[in-house]
């Protein structure tokens, strides 16, 4: 929840004193060295000291001073560096020093290692003091702090004269939001009028910077200025700062637990219907895998619709594959209510042409003339728009889709599930041995980031915004470059694919990053660590960038750009900051300072649509995983959520997957845990054919050559001649109707499984909201009697109620 915090601004003074360096960094003589500042929260600008040559005992005694605020999360980088005029300075270390170590109005002089094998010391005086400026309102949801937002306007009246400065001027204002400007000076006429507008963090120290492409002469080095601010209201902001589900998510469940109720009725012979308030709120979850996820989910919903438990779904989600039948479904208002069959059809008739028609000269013509019309527009293009346009015609044809946000009619009424479709995005920690992915949900009503408590309207993704606050708006991105995005399998880097073959993080990883090291523990419980970070060599890093880069991926402005982590965000569950690699562990690096969103398939971090329905406020009871991963593992998708949960602390079945893996594959497999309300019971359907084989619908046995021939559908992960392969786009109408019936028999053949979890979680629901009745009937009795003037306490007794 969005939060009004006055907290007061801090004076802060850093007095860097003297080294003692024990390894030179020249060949003849000793080191020449000096120090840079960055407080990024507090300044755009950096600070130095002067270099002391030839001494490995250098003493600076210069004192730098910062105004900060205290409610946000301030972090000191200190770098060291050797000079060398011949060649590029050697960068020595860099310490990162979390300021809210420090004690208000207590000077305190620390001694930083920044050589672990050497012990080289740097020694710095500290003085953090209250300052007397009137704090500011901030608003913060206790993730993330929106910082004073202003619009500044530079009015140029006169720019310098044509004879000195022959074409362009250049204007930098660090940290603002569109740092630079040029403006021509070629062919304007003396009364030349210009207006630059910037946007800008009042808290934030900055400077303007002008340069020309030439030396100009003092006498006409000039230029007329004039500066105009404009403050907004942080209270209007343009993006939501809550962990909770939206209004408008509130009140599709509402409508959808009516349909829910209704159809628990007739599926477990109920007399009446259950209270919409008490009915299990059920998440279909669906992995990527391809056109073999897309095909899949298909084939399982058929499945659910014809034992009438679809409408008994609250959620789908999707990832890579699967990602594109629920595009082609939610084009229909009322898909689940008969729609199936006429969208899979068409689906049908689509995947079986061609793959090379995809890119056939019409078809890229046509991707070339839609991605420069998406350009003009002002978007970021890349070869994964392309990707998109590719897969549209793949399983959609000449049809081309809508946008995210039109999907609010196919659910304005509760009538379909409501679809969360996926995308991560990627963040490398320090030594590039551990990858961050930042879940990243869309449903028809918003774009997020749950990790941060952050989302904007489906219609405003892809709009530039700095803040909190749009500062301009694009028009909607069509769900075919989303799909792109969703689906982008090539924004890979090779330790992904060493990782994906291999079930293991790389050996190397370690090595080629950064050392870091925690040099001291925090002892507040706000407070991060002292870390020191070692610089790499030049093939290291070339070869770090060979490792971890990626060179294609689909870029969105960030709509969380400018955006300050709270002073006290690490004690979030929802980051990973006890691991000191982490990237939750470096705030000056996290996702708000990034000018935008490199998203990628989420299926690189999980196949599967979990994170988003592991959510406390959706409350989901039940999960019918459907995994069509193409692997050894077919817990593999489990075994990734149960770990993302357990660092989350998110409550999710403890499993025995020793006992699990040793017993034969089952069409569906029930993970919950008894004690524990609160953990969702997981059903786990692998992608596997095997009652399939003998039979052609539950209880009805196969029955001559061709039945039994239409039970061989080959899903076998180690086979090299299966129809099914990932990178097989298209399929025969035979071999699509064969997987079809497949995943579409073991959801109606574990009819019975799902009823029971059905049945299980809704009698909990009863029971649970029952005793909250009794607890507050209880509770409010209590409050009545000790309210009461009585002579004397006596003892009262007390009546066990037992929920029905």
């Amino acid at each position: 929840m969005l939060k009004k915090e006055v907290k007061p601004y801090w004076n802060l003074s850093v007095k860097i004193l003297y080294a003692k360096i024990h390894q030179t960094y020249d060949y003849l003589s000793s080191s020449d060295c000096y120090v840079i500042l960055n407080l990024p929260t507090a300044s755009a600008l950096t600070n130095r000291t002067k270099t002391i040559s030839n001494s490995d005992n250098p003493e600076w005694n210069e004192t730098f001073t910062f105004r900060v605020h205290s409610n946000i999360k301030n972090i000191l980088e200190i770098l060291i560096y050797d000079e060398d005029p011949l060649m590029r300075d050697d960068h020595c270390a860099t310490i990162l020093f979390d300021i809210n170590n420090l004690t208000p109005g207590k000077k305190e002089t620390k001694c930083f290692i920044i050589n672990d094998k050497t012990k080289d010391e740097l020694w710095v005086e500290f003085e953090i003091t209250k300052s007397s400026e009137t704090p500011s309102p901030c608003f913060s949801n206790g993730v993330l702090v929106a910082g004073p937002f202003c619009e500044l306007n530079v009015k140029i009246d006169k720019l310098l004269k044509k004879t000195e400065a022959t074409q362009n001027i250049f204007f930098k204002l660090k940290g603002a939001y569109k740092e630079d400007f040029m403006i021509s000076n070629s062919e304007e006429s003396s009364n030349f009028l210009k207006t630059l507008r910037y946007y800008i963090n009042r808290d934030l120290e900055t400077e303007l910077n002008l340069t020309s492409e030439i030396v100009v002469s003092p006498e006409n080095n000039n230029v007329d200025l004039q500066l105009k601010t404009d403050d907004r209201s942080d209270e209007e902001l343009d993006v939501r700062l809550d962990f909770d589900i939206p209004v408008e998510e509130k009140n599709f469940l509402v409508k959808r637990k009516k349909v829910v109720s209704q159809a628990l009725q007739k599926a477990l012979s109920l007399s009446s219907a259950p209270e919409p308030s008490k009915v299990p709120v059920v998440a279909v979850v669906c992995s990527g895998g391809g056109s073999r996820a897309l095909t899949s989910t298909y084939g399982s919903l058929k499945g659910l619709q014809k034992i009438q438990l679809l409408d008994a779904v609250s959620y789908i989600t999707g990832v890579s594959g699967a990602t594109w039948a629920l595009g082609s479904l939610y084009g229909d208002p009322n898909w689940s209510k008969g729609g199936i069959d006429k969208s899979m059809e068409s689906v049908k008739k689509e995947l079986s042409k061609n793959v090379l028609s995809m890119f056939s000269s019409e078809q890229l013509q046509e991707y070339k003339q839609r991605m420069e019309e998406r350009e003009k527009k002002g978007f970021l293009v890349s070869l994964i728009d392309m990707w998109g346009l590719a897969l549209e015609y793949l399983f959609q044809g000449k049809k081309h889709m809508g946008t995210l946000s039109e999907m609010q009619r196919t659910v304005s009424e509760g009538q379909n599930p409501l679809p969360i479709f996926t995308a991560v995005n990627l963040k490398n920690g320090k030594t590039e041995s551990i990858t961050d992915a930042e879940w990243c949900e869309f449903t028809p009503y918003e774009v997020g980031f749950p990790k941060y408590g952050a989302f904007i309207p489906a219609q405003n993704f892809g709009s530039e915004y700095y803040l909190g606050h749009m500062v301009k708006k694009l028009p909607e991105t069509g769900l075919s470059f989303l799909v792109g995005m969703w689906s982008s399998i090539f924004s890979i880097n090779l330790t992904d694919i060493w990782r994906i073959a291999t079930g293991v993080t790389p050996s190397w990883t370690p090595y080629v990053g950064g050392g870091v090291s925690n040099t001291e523990t925090d002892s507040k419980p706000t407070a991060l660590g002292t870390y020191l970070i070692s610089p790499v060599t030049d093939f290291a890093k070339m070869l770090c960038g060979f490792m971890t880069s990626r060179p294609i991926v689909s870029q969105m402005y960030n709509f969380l750009r400018g955006f300050n982590l709270h002073n006290s965000y690490n004690e979030n569950t929802g980051f990973i900051t006890w691991k000191d690699t982490h990237p939750d562990a470096f705030p000056n690096s996290m996702t708000p300072a990034d000018p935008v969103l490199s998203l990628v398939d989420a299926g690189i971090a999980v196949n599967a649509g979990f994170p988003p329905v592991v959510r406390s406020h959706r409350h989901v009871d039940v999960i019918l995983s459907l995994n069509y991963s193409w692997e050894r593992d077919r817990f593999k998708v489990i075994k990734q959520t149960q770990e993302y949960c357990t660092d989350r602390k998110i409550p999710f079945p403890k499993i025995d997957f020793q006992k699990v893996e040793s017993e034969p594959l089952k069409e569906v497999y029930v993970f919950e845990d008894k004690e524990n309300p609160e953990v969702p019971i997981v059903l786990h359907f692998p992608l596997a054919n095997v009652s399939f084989k003998q039979f052609k619908s539950p209880g009805v046995k196969r029955e001559g050559d061709k039945e039994w021939k239409e039970g061989a559908v080959d899903v076998e992960f180690n086979s090299n001649t299966s129809p099914y392969l990932s990178h097989k786009l298209t399929y025969t109408p035979e071999d699509f109707h064969r997987l079809i019936n497949l995943t579409s028999y073991n959801i109606q053949n574990n009819k019975d499984v799902i009823l029971n979890a059905l049945n299980k979680t809704l009698n909990r629901n009863r029971q649970r909201q029952t005793g909250d009745s009794h607890t507050t009937k209880e509770k409010a009795a209590v409050r009545k009697t000790s309210s009461m003037s009585t002579p004397k306490a006596r003892p009262q007794k007390t009546r066990k109620t037992e929920a029905p």
